[in-house]
């Protein structure tokens, strides 16, 4: 087990891909702010860096399978290691989103405006949240093992469906994954929930997209 987490976690940082997933982590909060303009409280922008960290916790799954290099990585590890593994890489790839996301917007933020001293706040969430939606990610790549297909449930599920949707059922858009994700980070957003419920609810997407994704796994054809 051990030595397939370390695969996974080499296979990870290696390369540049990993560098352009951290680069979401900045640019869809910045995407976001230009969308609604000036006038809102800049740091509300990290609760979409949890989006680019479930991005990078699906594509944990969908390269091998892209590359058609799953059925190598579990003739070296049993299946359940791997299935393990690669859980446990798309949290740590989270959160270093997380660490990323926070590090990089709140320098934006100090240049463009000030950070407030209780701002700790939102990066601390930001980093839990993105870690959580790091592995909800790999569960879908698990669910999804097709490249396009879940990258579309990524990235554009929270924007396409939930932000909508939030709009006018808050009341059930608070119980979805994307804004259960932002409740812990904090965001000043209407119909969230708080950051204790936020994390339960996430965490029971990832429970029943982990199990999810393991029962189909163990039943898909390995190549």
């Amino acid at each position: 087990m051990r030595e397939a987490v370390r695969t996974e976690l080499l296979k990870a940082r290696s390369g540049f891909w990993m560098l352009f997933v951290l680069a979401y982590t900045l640019l869809l909060p910045w995407f976001a702010w230009q969308i609604t303009g000036e006038g809102q409280d800049m740091l509300a922008y990290l609760a979409v860096c949890p989006v680019a960290a479930a991005f990078l916790g699906s594509f944990v799954v969908t390269r091998d399978y892209y590359y058609k290099s799953m059925e190598r990585a579990v003739l070296m590890h049993r299946r359940a290691h791997v299935f393990a593994a690669k859980l446990i890489a798309g949290a740590v790839g989270g959160f270093v989103a997380g660490v990323a996301g926070s590090v990089g917007w709140g320098a934006i933020t100090a240049a463009v405006d000030r950070v407030d001293p209780g701002a700790w706040r939102a990066f601390a969430g930001c980093v839990a949240a993105c870690t959580l939606a790091g592995g909800i990610g790999a569960a879908v790549g698990w669910i999804l093992p097709n490249y396009y297909a879940a990258t579309s449930v990524s990235l554009l599920v929270p924007f396409a469906l939930e932000l909508p949707l939030s709009i006018v059922a808050p009341e059930v858009t608070r119980f979805l994954p994307a804004s259960a994700l932002a409740s812990i980070v904090g965001a000043p957003l209407p119909g969230l929930s708080g950051p204790v419920l936020g994390s339960l609810i996430g965490a029971g997407w990832l429970a029943v997209a982990a199990f999810t994704g393991w029962q189909l796994f163990c039943k898909r054809e390995i190549r």
